[in-house]
């Protein structure tokens, strides 16, 4: 074979070679820069009852749940770990030294912008939670038999005994089936006739009438008495499922101090309306400050507070002051730089899902509506 035939081909083998191994190094610096799949998803929580909750030492609650289902479905390796405060939870995810932040964390436009949020996991109300303040049963007896209707029902019967109890009794009482008696006798007959709705106790024809009249004025004292009852029975229903009171809100609680953790939006809602607030740490503890007289409300989400009182003591009670402020909307925290993971993504659409596959109702029902 020629001299430059033999130049040429191996001239063109060292090219090729060369074109080869750029490109495996290529891929190779591809394949270091982009995490692989076998990465675990750095995941960082912090107690929210119901999203976040801590069940005896293992992580629990709705998008604790939540995400084990989407993790195991579509195999996503991770470790999970707990935050010292809600504060460390964002500024972990800010600085994109967790993946994935789960905590029921609030969506709004300042957060959007220094990290991204997931598909919206749940929503909720938020409202003003005080002590709900009740009269003890003994004092609501004496309210009832102090009122002006009772006090009106016993001016009606003074009177019909007055004007028409007496009067058939000066009649009757020669009688001879009376006239043996006493006086106060013959009276106290007469009037038990006359209040049981009676007229057989009269002979006379004008005693007779005079008792027909009592029958009609005792049938509207009977009457009011028995709306009286039912008025007492639909206001005392009305409170229990009325809607809170309208007129209490952020600005007549101005000089309230309420409790409030540190980092959520709710804190900020408050400081920047000029509210005094007072730091806790999780909702228990806020709820507690409560009910021990430290604090004198919180701000806070329906589900939430809901979800807390059932493992809080049930006195001295606590209920929503207020009607609903806004509606929060709650989501997973992604840091930018696992944003830009595939499977971000597919996390993102694994939520979207659940909303269809029934999954998202079946864990509302267990977390949210229990």
């Amino acid at each position: 074979m020629p001299r430059r035939i033999r130049a040429t081909l191996v001239l063109s083998l060292c090219a090729l070679c060369a074109c080869c191994l750029t490109g495996v190094q290529s891929r190779a610096q591809a394949n270091h820069n982009r995490p692989t799949e076998l990465d675990p998803v750095d995941v960082i929580w912090f107690p929210n009852p119901p999203y976040a909750m801590n069940e005896k030492g293992v992580p629990a609650g709705f998008e604790i749940d939540l995400w084990r289902m989407i993790a195991e479905t579509r195999q996503i390796p991770y470790r999970i770990r707990k935050a010292n405060s809600f504060e460390e939870l964002l500024a972990d995810i800010s600085t994109n030294k967790a993946d994935l932040a789960i905590s029921g964390v609030l969506i709004n436009e300042n957060r959007s912008k220094i990290f991204r949020f997931s598909f919206p996991t749940a929503s909720s109300d938020l409202k003003i939670y005080t002590l709900k303040k009740e009269d003890s049963t003994a004092i609501r007896l004496l309210q009832i038999l102090f009122s002006k209707e009772v006090l009106l029902i016993f001016l009606g019967l003074i009177l019909i005994a007055c004007i028409f109890a007496v009067p058939v009794w000066l009649m009757e009482r020669h009688r001879p089936e009376l006239a043996d008696n006493q006086k106060r006798h013959q009276l106290v007959f007469i009037l038990q006739k006359t209040l049981l709705l009676s007229t057989d106790h009269t002979q006379r024809t004008r005693s007779r009438l005079m008792s027909i009249a009592s029958l009609f004025a005792r049938v509207l004292l009977t009457g009011y008495f028995a709306s009286y009852i039912l008025k007492i029975a639909s206001t005392d229903q009305a409170i229990n499922v009325a809607k809170p009171m309208d007129e209490i809100n952020l600005e007549t609680l101005q000089d309230s101090t309420f409790a409030a953790i540190p980092g959520y939006i709710q804190t900020s809602i408050l400081k920047s309306s000029g509210a005094k607030t007072i730091d806790c740490d999780v909702a228990e503890t806020c709820i507690h400050l409560l009910q021990t007289g430290q604090a004198d409300a919180i701000l806070d989400d329906m589900l939430t507070m809901k979800t807390a009182l059932r493992t809080m003591p049930p006195e001295p009670k606590i209920s929503a002051a207020s009607d609903k402020l806004m509606t929060l909307f709650m989501a997973f925290a992604i840091s930018e730089e696992f944003n830009r993971d595939e499977r971000a993504q597919t996390i993102n659409d694994a939520i979207a899902r659940s909303y269809y596959d029934g999954s998202h109702a079946k864990l509302s029902r267990i977390w949210m509506q229990r």
